[in-house]
């Protein structure tokens, strides 16, 4: 009969995980303080340190964790292994804190993948300054990768529990609790109690007297065998149909299919590792023939999986993710080659060239970031040297637009300007972030984003500009202000007084738009003819701010459009909604 753990060996167990990994308990307690400091905050500190903090504990965790496996390997635990860890922690939190003060979708993937790259070196750190043993390697990441389930299992359970049982003194004993309680309690969990829990169940891959021993469980046999293989082969049928069809009618393949044959190859050669070990005992022969020919039929899907993506970036240039999709086509490439002629292949060799894949495009001039700014940027300037000749097609401009997108949202408009011809300067030097619009606006061209058709565009308009709401409004030179509506009149009796004045203020509609009544006068707004004779009034065009002035001898009057959309009837607009800020001004 099992014994629950004693609290003496709970303490034992802590004790050594803390004096086996010191820098990585340290480091899983700053990154917890840092979260913590994160959630306390009320917009007083700044954020994104605490972000780009939490975020370098992340990657320096990981790669403490390779380090120390790699040199207790080496049996090597003294002060060269702390020195080589530090150091190369440098860089680490240098990569972080280069991000931009705010995180693009471009840092954001870099992260990801070098964190996804140091998680990979874990997996084969602590075999590198030895013989490698195949059966050794792939017990220690069976192992490693049970105890990282068991460990998030643990924590979620932990912190619902004791989620629960503060939520019980709050309610049954009346018991004031700041409410950020429950995130201080989730990332002292998720942080401290997950890492050290984790890392007491981190095997030894050198240990002379607790060596590894390959342990199969039948869990996993009986899940691979029945669950995970015939779902591989579901999805091998339907793609093999798809590429036969696609040979057969001579036509091109879908774009997302490159997605679906990567999700299939990698589930696959996970299968293939979870089944290595038994793959060739007798009464396996599913899991045998599995095995054996499992990569030749990669052959065609890999075909298949070039020519979607090669045709993509043949049309559109390289995007970050058509990037790795190539990239990681190009892996696949390698690692059936590696299977299929190597006699004695090593299933170390997965893990080390997807490492070494994701370092590869992380910094450089072949990295994600670079082949697809330069190849955004080329494409950028081709459409500009098209619109010199001749006017652009919509199509042409939807394009233009979808690549100012690209450029705006990931990088800046400074490295747009020497593509521009100097059209972008004079708006570099009133604005250093200008967004999409008025890029568009100051190349010559009009913004047109990918929900945009073509039809649309001469029958109906559909102007938006973003405000933010938060913001305190400077009505200086003016009395009040007053948000008017289409189809919705305004009405307050009584409700202003200036100067010992009671004011009532209503709108009544007319054809050309509105009248603003104030008392007993009345001030025509002719907002329909003031929508028809601006050009501003294109569609989704969100960053350009659009203004009327009204002035009689009694009042000063100022509309801003917020928004305003409806039909194009003989090149005439008809208003079917709109939103405009009116703020007016009393004479004296």
């Amino acid at each position: 009969m099992s014994k629950l753990p004693s609290l003496q060996n709970v303490l034992n167990a802590t004790k050594k995980t803390i004096l086996r990994f010191p820098l990585e308990i340290i480091t899983a307690v700053l990154g917890t303080v840092f979260a913590i400091l994160f959630i306390r905050q009320d917009r007083v500190y700044d954020d994104k340190f605490y972000i780009k903090a939490i975020m370098s504990c992340s990657l320096c965790l990981v790669w403490f964790v390779s380090a120390s496996l790699f040199f207790a390997a080496k049996h090597k635990n003294g002060i060269i292994r702390f020195v080589v860890s530090l150091l190369v922690s440098v860089p680490l939190v240098a990569f972080v804190f280069n991000f931009g003060e705010r995180i693009s979708d471009v840092e954001a993937q870099q992260f990801f993948v070098f964190s996804l790259a140091l998680h990979l070196l874990v997996s084969f750190a602590g075999f590198l300054p030895r013989t490698y043993n195949q059966e050794e390697f792939w017990e220690f990441n069976k192992q490693l990768f049970l105890r990282i389930l068991t460990s998030g299992l643990y924590s979620i359970v932990l912190y619902g529990g004791l989620a629960l049982a503060i939520l019980a003194v709050d309610q049954l004993f009346k018991v004031k609790l700041d409410d950020k309680i429950y995130g201080y309690l989730f990332f002292t969990i998720a942080g401290i109690f997950n890492t050290i829990f984790f890392l007491s169940g981190v095997p030894e891959t050198n240990n002379k007297e607790y060596p590894l021993r390959l342990s199969y469980p039948k869990g996993l046999k009986n899940f691979t065998q029945f669950v995970l293989l015939p779902l591989i082969s579901i999805y091998l049928v339907i793609l093999i149909c798809y590429e036969t069809k696609i040979l057969i009618t001579l036509s091109l393949p879908v774009g997302w299919v490159s997605y679906l044959v990567l999700a299939f190859a990698i589930v696959g050669i996970l299968s293939f590792l979870l089944v290595h070990p038994i793959a060739n005992e007798n009464g396996n022969l599913w899991m045998r023939t599995f095995n054996r020919w499992f990569y030749f039929l990669l052959i065609p899907l890999l075909v298949l999986l070039f020519w979607a993506i090669l045709y993509r970036i043949n049309l559109y240039g390289f995007t970050h993710e058509r990037y790795y999709v190539l990239l990681l086509s190009i892996w696949l490439t390698i690692v059936v080659a590696y299977f299929l002629i190597s006699k004695h292949p090593k299933i170390k060799f997965i893990p080390v060239s997807m490492c070494l894949a994701g370092l590869f495009s992380i910094v450089g001039p072949q990295s994600a970031s670079s082949v697809s700014k330069y190849s955004q940027l080329s494409r950028f300037e081709s459409y500009l040297q098209k619109g010199e000749n001749k006017k652009l097609t919509f199509e042409q401009e939807q394009e233009l637009s979808s690549i100012v997108d690209f450029l705006d949202r990931n990088y800046t408009l400074e490295d747009m300007l020497p593509y521009a011809d100097k059209k972008l300067d004079a708006l570099y030097k009133k604005d250093k972030d200008p967004g999409s619009y008025k890029i568009m606006e100051s190349l010559g061209y009009e913004y047109r984003s990918r929900y945009d058709r073509k039809d649309d565009a001469d029958d109906i308009f559909n102007y938006y500009f973003y405000e933010d709401t938060d913001e305190i409004v400077d009505i200086h030179g003016y009395d009040f202000i007053i948000v008017l509506y289409k189809n919705s009149p305004y009405e307050c009796k009584s409700c202003l007084t200036i100067d010992k004045t009671i004011y009532s203020i209503k709108s009544k509609a007319r054809d050309y738009g509105q009248d603003l009544i104030i008392n007993q006068d009345i001030i025509p707004l002719k907002i329909n003819d003031f929508i028809n004779s601006s050009s501003g009034f294109t569609n989704n065009n969100s960053d350009k701010k659009i203004e009327q002035r009204i002035e009689n001898s009694k009042y000063t009057i100022l509309l801003t459009y917020l928004s305003a959309n409806g039909d194009i009837e003989n090149k005439k607009k008809i208003p079917e909604n709109y939103q405009i800020k009116v703020m007016v001004g009393i004479k004296k």
